[in-house]
Order: structure tokens, then C-alpha cells, then sequence
């Protein structure tokens, strides 16, 4: 980690560029932002580059996990799958992309027409994906908990997949929206970034924060309120039932992951409300933005310190990659001195 700050430090220190030099002094060209905010940009670049490695690791891991163990093959599972996926493009696209921002600068974005809208949008529809998949999950706890009898006829596996795939749908449809000039995804010189315009109009910035934001989570702590309401009424029913109690085990584990969606993404969705002028810092955008897009990386940690099924499956697949390395590192190994009794042999035959 020290090497990374020094190595940052001495970018620093090379890139000599004065502010004055620059003819729009609200645009960043290269290593300009780390020279002025290296106290914004130095623990940004660390806190992400872990989150994108870690967390590219822990949907793969549960994609891995769903696809091999047998007990996680479930109709839910078709939600968690969509999720990590959305999850996924967070953790490998968008948090490389926001440490180039940083580096870079908008400059960098601007040398490439279309990039930018095109990273910012594509986030935006991972992000809607991730926050209906939660939804999608609560609801699919409620039914299963409290209308156990409803729940084969709701939840079918056509009719997960249908909704999965409009998620993606309703996210590209409100993309589209920016083609008739309601809001648009440009780099953002606040947070330094490509992400959703939130000055393009603020109304629909408004409307953005409400409808696909406040409104869902209200919707789904309602969700998960009327199961710990049920739960505390008919606690003995559901622990004599082992089936039943697993799968109230795991409405515990997605509540805990909508609520690290919710802390990660409120902040977010309160800044872009009230800051109507533009007049938040640099430092307040920035980390607002960066914690938003932490919530991808903690997921899969969630899942294997609050559920034993995936626990076991984490542990496994963990356990067979060493296995194999030792495996392949014994077999280099043997063919190593192998190779070696031969060509002493071959070396003693000619002598």
C-alpha cells in the first residue's frame, strides 16, 4: 500500500502543470485533479482499485456457486444470478473507468466521442438492475414466508427470467429518455466521473431520486417489515419446518444486503436533490459517488457470513482451485526432475 501512495505522490511531484495553464479551469486534463486534490484522489484510487478486485472476485465466486452447487439451483437463485451480473459490470467497468477519471481527467473522455454517455448510461442500467433484483428478492421472501400457498403460481421460473430481462429494458428505456432531453450522462466535475447528469434538468434529477430510488426502498422495507411481522406471530411453525426456516435464514441475508444498498446509495440520492446549484465540493461528490458504487464489492461477503449454503459453496470451490494449484505445482515439480534424470542419463550414455 505504501508503495502504490509513493509511486502516486512522485506522479505528483512530475506532473508540474499549473492551474492557470489551464484554458477551462473547470476541466481536468491529465494528473491535473491528483496534483490540486491528491487528499481526494489517493485514498479514492485505493478504496476502488480493492473494491473493483475484490468485488469482480465475489460475483464470480457466486455465479461459480449457483452453477455448482446443487441446494443454490432455486427459483430465487434466478434474482441472486442477475444480480451479481449487474454487481459485476460495476466492480470490472465502472470502477477501472472511475480511477482513469481521476488520472486522466475529463480530457481524456472528451478525445473520445461517446464514451463517457456510454459508460455512464451502461452503469445506470446495472444499477437499476441491482436495486429491482433486491426488490424482486424482498418480494419473493414476502410471498414465500407469509402466502406460502401463492408462491409456485408467482414465482415461476418463466416468469423470474421475463422480469429479469425487463429490468434491463425499463433501464434502457429511461437512457433513452436523454435523447429527448431529459437528463443525459456526461462527466461529472464535482465527483470527477462519468455518471447520470444530475444538471441537465433537475426536475427529472428530482424525479430520478424519488421513483427509482426512495420509492423502491420504501417499498421494499415494507416488504421485509411485514416478514419480521410474521415471523415473531408464527415462530414455532416456522422453526419445526427445517425447508421453511432455511428460507427465512436467507430473507435475512437479503435484508442485509438491501440494507448496505440503501446506506451506499441514499447519500447519493440525497446530494443529487439538494444540490440544485451545483455548490457541494469536490470532496463531497466524489466520496458520495465512490460509496454508492461500494455496495457490488460487499455483497458476496454478506452471502457467506450470514448463509450457510453459500459458505459451504464459497469453501468448496476455494478449496478445489488450492487443491488444483498444488496439484499442477507437484506435477511441474516431477516433470522438472524427470526432464533432469534424462538428460543425466542421456549426458553418462555419451561419456
Amino acid at each position: 500500500m505504501s508503495s502504490v501512495i509513493a509511486g502516486i505522490s512522485m506522479l505528483v511531484e512530475n506532473d508540474t502543470i499549473s492551474t492557470s495553464e489551464r484554458v477551462d479551469e473547470s476541466v481536468f486534463g491529465r494528473h491535473e485533479f491528483l496534483k490540486e486534490h491528491p487528499h481526494i484522489v489517493i485514498p479514492t484510487i485505493i478504496v476502488v482499485s480493492i473494491a473493483s478486485v475484490t468485488g469482480t472476485f465475489g460475483n464470480i465466486l457466486i455465479l461459480m456457486a449457483v452453477a455448482s452447487f446443487k441446494k443454490l439451483r432455486n427459483i430465487e437463485s434466478i434474482f441472486i444470478v442477475n444480480l451479481a451480473i449487474s454487481d459485476m459490470f460495476v466492480t470490472a467497468i465502472t470502477d477501472p473507468m472511475n480511477i482513469v477519471a481521476k488520472l486522466e481527467g475529463e480530457e481524456f473522455f472528451n478525445s473520445i466521442p461517446g464514451l463517457c454517455q456510454t459508460m455512464g448510461s451502461l452503469c445506470t442500467i446495472s444499477c437499476i438492475g441491482s436495486l429491482m433484483s433486491i426488490g424482486s428478492l424482498s418480494f419473493n421472501r414476502y410471498i414465500y414466508i407469509c402466502h406460502q400457498h401463492l408462491y409456485t403460481k408467482v414465482f415461476t421460473r418463466r416468469n423470474c427470467i421475463c422480469l429479469c430481462v425487463c429490468f434491463y429494458i425499463f433501464g434502457m428505456c429511461l437512457v433513452l429518455l436523454n435523447v429527448a432531453g431529459l437528463g443525459d450522462h456526461q462527466f461529472d466535475r464535482k465527483a470527477v466521473l462519468c455518471i447520470w447528469d444530475r444538471m441537465a434538468t433537475h426536475k427529472f434529477t428530482i424525479f430520478f431520486s424519488v421513483v427509482l430510488v426512495w420509492v423502491p426502498m420504501i417499498l421494499i422495507g415494507i416488504c421485509y417489515s411485514l416478514i419480521y411481522r410474521f415471523v415473531s406471530q408464527h415462530r414455532k411453525n416456522i422453526s419445526s419446518s427445517s425447508q421453511r426456516n432455511v428460507k427465512t435464514q436467507l430473507a435475512k441475508t437479503l435484508f442485509i444486503i438491501y440494507a448496505v444498498f440503501s446506506a451506499c446509495w441514499i447519500p447519493y440520492a440525497l446530494a443529487i436533490a439538494v444540490d440544485y446549484d451545483d455548490s457541494f465540493s469536490h470532496e463531497a461528490h466524489s466520496y458520495i459517488a465512490t460509496f454508492a458504487h461500494l455496495h457490488p464489492s460487499i455483497n458476496w461477503i454478506v452471502y457467506y457470513t450470514t448463509n450457510k449454503n453459500f459458505r459451504t459453496a464459497f469453501n468448496s470451490i476455494l478449496c478445489v482451485c488450492k487443491d488444483r494449484t498444488k496439484r499442477k505445482a507437484v506435477d511441474s515439480k516431477a516433470s522438472a526432475t524427470v526432464s533432469q534424470g534424462e538428460s543425466s542419463n542421456t549426458t553418462d550414455t555419451k561419456l
